[in-house]
């Protein structure tokens, strides 16, 4: 890899551009988990992904933020009321 990036400075500069990127992603999500209630979390990606949260199944979203199908369900009842 060094090589290839020795040849080619552009591809390191993509590739370092990438990873700063993917670092500060789960910087933030980190923050997230640690930062926020599990419905503050649910309401947060909803906010930014409405109709991904309605395409996704509710297991993969769950697990994706850190707790139950169950949990969510519940989440869920509670702001259709």
């Amino acid at each position: 890899m060094d090589e290839l990036f020795l040849k080619i400075p552009r591809l390191e500069r993509y590739f370092r551009i990438v990873l700063q990127r993917t670092y500060a992603a789960s910087q933030m999500r980190i923050r997230y988990l640690y930062g926020m209630t599990a419905e503050e979390r649910y309401e947060h990606f909803h906010s930014l992904f409405p109709e991904f949260v309605q395409r996704v199944p509710l297991y993969m979203l769950a697990s994706y933020l850190g707790f139950s199908p169950e949990f969510l369900s519940r989440i869920r009842a509670r702001k259709n009321v």
